[in-house]
């Protein structure tokens, strides 16, 4: 068991490390950050796990149930290339993370060595697998505007360049480079849950402060108000999109838009409340990405000397490999 050199300073500190003490943390604050990160990443892929019934909870056909996706995103995500997506993209991503917590728990690390190398070729394959599943939506999610494409793209690449840099590193026995880039790329990864939050604000935010618009297809719009009088009523250019004669494959190249405004408090339909996320989705995915990457930069400056220890850690494993290699004639 894990005890941290230095002698409690009170009463209370005693009795804390008796329950970060037998899980391997020696400073609290660790123990904390891992409560506090690790549990948000946790109870984020725990809530979702219930969106891998795809047509009954994350895009159920019936749009009166309430949806898992933003809003007019299943208008896309029930095709089946996004909906095959979706669901690659939820059933390894989602076990990833929720293994992932357990791979930065010491006493694991120390005591269950076997397991913590299982765990992480589990982690990477599934990861790996689950943002092919994301990328593959960026052209679709939150209206596949240009900025939303870019930051998950870059948020896709980044997290699989991370995982190899980790895969790299330990291989070649560097544990302190393999520590800092598997930090990095479930920090970044973590993003997702920050943005969420981000999303939100700007969504209510950003309809007080000016009016927006973005432009949306006819067809889109009729899916998710779902009652083609108000549809029409409500934007009179989309007119032509009901009383055209041509086919679905037509309809899909000619793509009638509107210019939706965007509104979350006080929207008069639900297409203004779509238009308030997909003008919001890409800053927030960016401010949340930024945020996060700031932020594990300096926790690894503020423990450079646990990168010091793994790394003298590192060379000694190195040298024990290397005398005990086969002797060279």
């Amino acid at each position: 068991m894990a005890v941290s050199p230095q002698p409690p300073r009170n009463a209370f500190v005693a009795r804390v490390r008796k329950i970060y003490n037998p899980v391997g943390f020696t400073h609290g604050y660790n123990f904390i950050l891992w409560f506090v990160f690790g549990g948000a990443l946790l109870g984020f892929s725990l809530a979702r796990l219930q969106y891998l019934d795809f047509y009954g909870t994350y895009c159920n056909p019936d749009r009166s149930q309430q949806s898992g996706a933003l809003p007019g995103e299943c208008f896309y995500f029930l095709r089946p290339f996004y909906s095959a997506a979706v669901i690659l993209h939820l059933a390894c991503i989602l076990p990833a993370a929720m293994l992932t917590v357990l791979q930065f728990v010491p006493a694991i690390r120390h005591k269950l060595l076997i397991f913590h190398r299982i765990n992480g070729y589990i982690i990477l394959l599934l990861s790996l697998a689950g943002a092919v599943g994301g990328l593959m939506l960026a052209r679709r999610t939150a209206g596949g505007a240009v900025d939303a494409q870019a930051s998950i793209g870059v948020l896709g690449v980044a997290f699989v360049l991370a995982l190899t840099a980790a895969y790299y590193n330990i291989k070649r026995m560097r544990i302190d480079l393999h520590r800092a880039w598997m930090l990095r790329a479930w920090a970044w990864a973590g993003s997702i849950i920050t943005m969420r939050i981000i999303l939100i604000i700007l969504a209510i935010v950003l309809p007080t402060t000016d009016a927006y618009y973005s432009s949306q297809p006819c067809e889109k719009v009729a899916w998710q108000m779902n009652n083609p009088e108000l549809v029409q009523a409500a934007y009179p250019e989309c007119a032509d999109y009901f009383n055209s004669t041509a086919g679905p494959q037509q309809q899909e190249q000619q793509q009638l838009h509107v210019s939706v405004l965007a509104a979350f408090r006080g929207a008069r339909n639900s297409a203004q409340v779509m238009s308030a996320f997909d003008l919001s989705f890409g800053s927030a995915m960016w401010l949340a990405l930024a945020i996060h990457a700031f932020g594990v930069e300096l926790y690894l400056a503020l423990t450079r000397s646990e990168a010091a220890r793994l790394r003298k850690v590192s060379l000694e494993r190195r040298g024990k490999k290397a005398s005990s290699g086969p002797s060279t004639p």
